[in-house]
């Protein structure tokens, strides 16, 4: 590399980049967050210690631009403190080298203190009815066009064959009011979402409520999920346990009853305080414009958890699509650079770990009286950034009221509610083909002359 040197000295380069690196973002992941991921010594004279590389790698996700532009850009800030520095930064091969050299673990550890952190400090915010609302599902991405990477994760079986890119698939586990990934699993398209999402149910407390689409209902999922003293509230399809035989509700309504799923063997013996089987509660309902739906949930009392009430908590759901979309083009997920899995699982890892830091801050700003996924994400971000060249230069008395002004500036920035308005999705108003002779029906209700056209 050209320079690995900050300033006169490499303690006082440390100590700039330590201090005057994302000045916004040391309010939640500070010195001591690095310490606990980092408990070991480094080099006297290391300049790309693991703080900083994790920073940079930040960079990348943040600006939206090449991996060389992001370390630029941070040395751009830099040199508001020591203009006597080179013009030409660290070069791209060093942090890479560095990036290479840092263990998992350390990724691995400081999303997790981030993680336990928030639960310790807003933990008793955002609930409903006193449980934490929790998002489950999955997101396909797509990585670099690298033999090795085409070894581990597979193509997609789809029309373009071997031809495609590789891609990995994202399971995570979100908070639906607080935008928080509380924990994930990253894997090849091998590996089914209904298979990942199980292997994270052990993070389920017993004040928490569970929503997931219709690709996740099934007998070990909710069994797993009612060990933890956990609820669910699932889209139900049209082909699984409707069959059943109905026992009205309290309340006598035709659109809602009880119904009994008897346990495998093997559940029983894996789940023995279950008993013999669920009793679970189904609620039928149809929104304008759309087919028939049913929810199934473990909430059986419907005074306190009433049909109404459930279906439309049950639509907070489609946060975490926005949540998956904010991650594959905010924060960059879809353009992974590393060409192995390791190292691709490091860039997922301070990706996620930036957006947790990210709801931090949106949780700051909305204060007691407001959910983080009421604002804009995007906007914070841009506003983050834009307060780094004056958190940087600013004097130290300065940053706790900068602080305070880009909260507020973030609190403006809310999300607006457009009531009735939809954004329909590709083949939601047709039939989809799923090989071999099987069709799925739209969500949307097909009108008199697309069935016509069918018939023909």
């Amino acid at each position: 590399m050209t320079t690995n040197c900050i300033g006169k000295t490499p303690r006082q380069a440390r100590e700039i980049l330590r201090t005057a690196g994302l000045t916004p973002f040391r309010q939640v992941l500070d010195r001591a967050s690095f310490a606990r991921a980092w408990p070991g010594q480094t080099a006297p004279n290391a300049v790309l210690i693991p703080e900083i590389v994790f920073w940079l790698m930040a960079l990348v996700a943040l600006s939206q631009n090449s991996m060389a532009a992001a370390v630029a850009e941070f040395w751009a800030c830099v040199r508001i403190h020591l203009p006597h520095l080179p013009l030409q930064p660290v070069t791209e091969e060093a942090f890479c080298l560095a990036r290479s050299a840092l263990p998992l673990r350390f990724f691995l550890r400081l999303f997790a203190d981030l993680v336990d952190r928030f639960r310790q400090v807003f933990g008793s915010r955002l609930r409903w009815k006193g449980r934490r609302l929790l998002g489950i599902d999955g997101m396909d991405v797509e990585l670099p066009a690298d033999p090795h990477l085409r070894r581990i994760f597979p193509t997609p079986g789809n029309q373009h064959g071997a031809a495609g890119r590789p891609q990995g698939r994202l399971v995570g586990l979100v908070g639906l009011w607080d935008g928080v990934c509380y924990a994930f699993r990253w894997t090849g398209l091998t590996v089914s979402e209904q298979y990942a999402a199980r292997q994270l149910l052990g993070r389920l407390g017993p004040a928490d409520l569970l929503l997931a689409d219709r690709n996740f209902p099934d007998l070990a999922t909710f069994a797993a999920i009612l060990r933890r003293g956990a609820d669910f509230l699932f889209h139900l399809p049209s082909s699984r346990f409707l069959k059943k035989a109905r026992t009205p509700t309290p309340t006598g309504r035709s659109d809602e009853w009880y119904a009994s799923l008897s346990l495998s063997k093997t559940l029983r013996e894996q789940h023995p305080e279950l008993g013999p089987a669920l009793r679970v509660r189904i609620l039928q309902y149809q929104r304008p414009g759309f087919r028939t739906s049913w929810l199934i949930t473990s909430l059986l009392d419907t005074q306190v958890f009433s049909r109404d009430e459930l279906v439309d908590l049950y639509h907070q759901r489609w946060h975490q699509e926005t949540f998956h979309r904010e991650w594959k083009y905010t924060l960059q997920l879809r353009n992974l650079r590393s060409h192995t899995a390791t190292g691709l699982l490091k860039e997922v890892l301070v990706q996620l770990t930036l957006n947790n830091a990210i709801r931090w801050i949106m949780t700051e700003a909305t204060g007691d009286d407001g959910r983080p996924v009421e604002l804009q994400f995007l906007s914070a971000k841009r506003l983050i950034l834009a307060s780094l060249p004056a958190m940087t230069a600013g004097p130290v008395w300065a940053l706790p009221m900068l602080y305070q002004e880009l909260l507020r500036q973030i609190r403006r920035h809310r999300i607006l509610v457009r009531p009735g308005r939809t954004y329909p999705r590709r083949w939601d108003d047709r039939v989809r083909p799923k090989g071999h002779g099987r069709v799925a029906q739209p969500a949307r209700a097909i009108q008199k002359e697309q069935r016509h056209a069918l018939r023909i």
